[in-house]
Formats: structure tokens, C-alpha cells, sequence
């Protein structure tokens, strides 16, 4: 277990409503109720209910309509787990820039949020003259400690599978990184919420997409990595 990046927060609060996926209202230790900007378009359910805990942080921007940014919400059974997607950059950017935790190891280069077609992939990294393509997704949804994505039909996330799939075919490497935030023994894409992923996700494999779940956990406010889960088999539970 390794400590790669650092979170804040400035403080506790308990979570009242969503109104929409952008914001949720919280109401703070003193009693007042806060307007919460939540970067994770994800529907995150099994954290976001009535007078559960949660984390925030005050925005930088004085300016903003939400003073507030939501930072994580405790687990049913106690985990602090991140849902904030803002910080999913950094968090993977340290990781793959320490050769002895990256499944890549040591890499030449690295760039961020490089254009492939109309898309835009997390990442281009070179490694002895091959290029590697990664593109990197947050997994904060677990059902009896196996962790799973997506939790809402992603038409985007199959995109970017089809996408590394191309890339592959073309002869160079291609990866997805799950930066999986919770406890959990292994990892399974969500068919239940969508099949269109998850045959997708199955199909890259088979074609050579290199696929990474990498458990991290939240403690206190840093982010520790903790190694690479394995993946559930088709159809499996």
C-alpha cells in the first residue's frame, strides 16, 4: 500500500436531496443547509441518501453558484469513498507516473487528453517506441464487495471501448485503467445496468484491450494504493 495523492476537505455534513445530477443539497454540523456542486454524473445511490454522511470542501471561486464541492460519502458498511471525478486526473496521472506501481512500469512519455478522431483519450504514453493508449474510468459502486461500472447507461464509455479497440487493431497498445474507490474482491462490468458496456467490455479484451481494475482507498484525506483486482468472467456474479 502506497499514498499517492492527497484530498482535502474542510467538513462534514449529512445529505438531504439531489435535484439533478449536478448538485445536491446537504445540510452542514451548525445546522444550515448548503447548495453542493457533485462532479460524478454517475446516479450513486447506494451513497447518496437521506442523512447519510458525506464530505465537503469550499470552492475556490468566490463567484460560484455552489460555494461548496461534494468530496465523498461513507459506505454501508463504514468506507469513506470518493465521488468527486475532478480529482480522477491526478489520482491516475501519479499512478502512472511511478514505474513501480503503474501496470506499465517505467514509460518514456506521457500526455494528457490526446485526440483520437473526434475523441479526446485520457492518455498517450510511449514505452520503447510503442504507443500506449489509456483511458482511465472511476469505480465507485460495489455490491457484496465486487465492484462494478458503469451505474447508469454510458453510451460514452462504450465509445471509448470501441475507440481502444481500433487502436489495437492498428498495432499499438491499448488499456483501460478502473480506478476502483472501494473495498472490493474483484471487478465486474454492471450488465445488469448496461449490456451494451459490458459485452463491449468483454469483446475488448478478447481483441487485446489491456484492462486494469487498480483498488485505491480513501483514508483520512489520502489516497492509498492498495493493487490490481482481478476481473469476473462473463456472465459470472
Amino acid at each position: 500500500m502506497k499514498k499517492i495523492y492527497e484530498i482535502p476537505w474542510d467538513t462534514k455534513a449529512k445529505f438531504i436531496d439531489r435535484p439533478n445530477r449536478f448538485v445536491a443539497n446537504v445540510r452542514l454540523e451548525d445546522g444550515r443547509e448548503e447548495l453542493v456542486h457533485v462532479h460524478d454524473s454517475g446516479r450513486l445511490q447506494e451513497l447518496l441518501f437521506v442523512d447519510n454522511d458525506v464530505k465537503i470542501r469550499s470552492a475556490d471561486n468566490p463567484n460560484r453558484k455552489t460555494k461548496w464541492d461534494m468530496i465523498s460519502a461513507v459506505s454501508d458498511d463504514g468506507e469513506d469513498i470518493l465521488i468527486n471525478s475532478a480529482y480522477h486526473r491526478y489520482i491516475s496521472q501519479n499512478l502512472l507516473n511511478d514505474s513501480e506501481i503503474s501496470p506499465f512500469g517505467e514509460v518514456d512519455t506521457l500526455k494528457a487528453e490526446v485526440k483520437y478522431g473526434k475523441s479526446r483519450i485520457d492518455y498517450l504514453l510511449t514505452k520503447g517506441g510503442q504507443e500506449i493508449w489509456v483511458e482511465i474510468k472511476g469505480v465507485s459502486l460495489a455490491m457484496n464487495k465486487v465492484a462494478a461500472f458503469p451505474d447508469a447507461p454510458s453510451i460514452r464509455a462504450v465509445k471509448h471501448l470501441k475507440e481502444l479497440i481500433e487502436l489495437k487493431e492498428q498495432g499499438k497498445r491499448a488499456a483501460v485503467v478502473l480506478l476502483v474507490l472501494r473495498d472490493a474482491h474483484y471487478f465486474r462490468p454492471k450488465w445488469e445496468t448496461d449490456p451494451k458496456f459490458s459485452d463491449t467490455f468483454y469483446e475488448a479484451i478478447e481483441k487485446g484491450v489491456e484492462v486494469y481494475p487498480i483498488q485505491f482507498e480513501l483514508r483520512g484525506r489520502d489516497i492509498i494504493y492498495k493493487g490490481i483486482l482481478p476481473i469476473g468472467e462473463k456472465g459470472g456474479y
